[in-house]
C-alpha cells in the first residue's frame, strides 16, 4: 500500500476534496490491479488505484457507473495530473 504522504496520494486526496467536497477514503482493494507490475517491472513506486463507481459492484454482473461519477473522476484525475506534472 502506498504511504498516505506520497505525492500522488496527497494530490489525489486534495483533488477529491476539491471536486467532491468530502475527504478521500483509503481502502485496500479486494481485487487485483496492474500496480504490482508497474512496481516490479517498471520500478515506479507509489502507485494507486482511483476511479469512479462503487467498489462492491466492481467486476460484478450488475456493475454500473453513473455519468456524474465519470465526470467527477475525470476532474479529479485532471487536477492530479496538473499538480504532479506542473513545472
Amino acid at each position: 500500500m502506498t504511504e498516505k504522504d506520497a505525492p500522488v496520494v496527497r494530490s489525489t486526496a486534495h483533488a477529491i476534496e476539491k471536486v467532491l467536497g468530502r475527504a478521500a477514503g483509503y481502502v485496500v482493494s479486494p481485487g487485483t490491479y496492474d500496480q504490482k507490475h508497474i512496481d516490479r517491472i517498471g520500478r515506479l513506486k507509489n502507485c494507486i488505484a482511483y476511479g469512479p463507481g462503487v467498489l462492491d459492484l466492481a467486476h460484478q454482473p450488475d456493475e454500473w457507473i453513473g455519468i456524474t461519477d465519470m465526470e467527477d473522476s475525470a476532474k479529479v484525475m485532471a487536477l492530479v495530473l496538473a499538480e504532479l506534472l506542473a513545472p
